[in-house]
């Protein structure tokens, strides 16, 4: 009964960092990407289906993120609706190393954008759900 976070982080860092800038809570490093992903939070229970082993629901928010510089109007959903996309099919077959993974499903909680004086961003999110033995 091996707590299936970090593997399941891996997995997901390991698939969206080939197509974006992939973070682990927040930003980090002298990066200051205007596209990216942030690995959020974590969520997990354990399912003891039968007396011979248990499985894992491993639930993570994928936070999408588009900032776009300047006042007024600026940029557009759809680079965040591109990039759900993209990692929809990115994260389709995941694979979490030393687990099975049973099931695969995902929620799209409401988007959250901003508007500053200075910058737009735009804010997509896909909560991944793994079932895991």
């Amino acid at each position: 009964m091996v707590n299936p976070n970090k593997y399941v982080r891996k997995a997901l860092y390991d698939v969206i960092s080939t197509e974006y800038s992939c973070f682990d809570m927040q930003v980090t490093g002298n990066e200051n990407p205007t596209q990216y992903v942030i690995i959020s939070t974590q969520d997990k229970e354990h399912n003891k289906p039968t007396k011979c082993g248990g499985r894992w629901v491993s639930y993570t928010l994928l936070d999408i993120v588009c900032i776009y510089l300047g006042t007024g109007n600026t940029g557009s959903r759809v680079a965040n609706d591109d990039m759900e996309n993209t990692i929809l099919g990115l994260i389709e077959n995941l694979t979490v190393d030393g687990y099975t993974v049973i099931s695969q499903g995902h929620e799209f909680p409401s988007n959250l954008d901003s508007s500053t004086s200075t910058q737009t961003v735009y804010r997509n999110f896909i909560r991944v759900i793994l079932t895991l033995e």
